[in-house]
């Protein structure tokens, strides 16, 4: 990124709400950690993150979907988080001190992203207070809503959770 006018005015050009949330973000961004924001697109089906793998780098996404996955010894795969109002991953690695990334992050369409190193997104959150109120309340907005999802199946029958199933979305998200 040339300057954080640029990344303000790349962001300007998403969805409403998607824009509206990032420019508050981003509102006190320093000028030099916008200038370490990389712009790229990465293709459909492709890793963002991989399980295990040294956590280097936080994802904004622009424009795009990305899903959750976990791979089972028996090989089978688990979606288990729809990232839709998420718009940031990489970060919960940083939040909780983890030096390898938890959890594997897959494109379900073409994304345009801003990659930004762990260290640099860290220093800006850490010295951002707005930044880091508007990245936990979004968090914890996420997983208050998928533990709601969780015990509502939780407490299903067996043909209300059949139902469910057979009736269930492609992008796996259980409502």
């Amino acid at each position: 990124m040339e300057s954080k006018q640029q990344l303000l005015e790349i962001i300007s050009k998403e969805a409403q709400d998607r824009a509206q949330y990032l420019a508050n973000l981003f509102r006190y961004i320093p000028e030099t950690i916008a200038k370490e924001m990389i712009y790229t697109k990465v293709k459909k089906n492709e890793s963002l993150l991989v399980a295990g793998k040294p956590s280097k780098t936080v994802y904004i996404i622009l424009q795009g979907h990305v899903i959750g996955m976990d791979y089972k010894k028996m090989g089978q795969v688990y979606s288990f988080m729809d990232f839709t109002k998420m718009y940031i991953v990489g970060d919960f690695e940083i939040f909780t001190d983890c030096s390898d990334y938890c959890v594997s992050i897959y494109t379900t369409q073409e994304c345009k992203l801003l990659k930004i190193s762990s260290s640099s997104y860290l220093y800006w959150i850490q010295h951002d207070e707005n930044a880091l109120y508007l990245r936990l309340k979004n968090i914890l907005q996420t997983i208050t809503f998928e533990r709601k999802i969780d015990r509502e199946y939780l407490f299903m029958t067996c043909q209300e959770r059949l139902e469910k199933i057979l009736v269930r979305p492609a992008c796996g998200r259980w409502n």
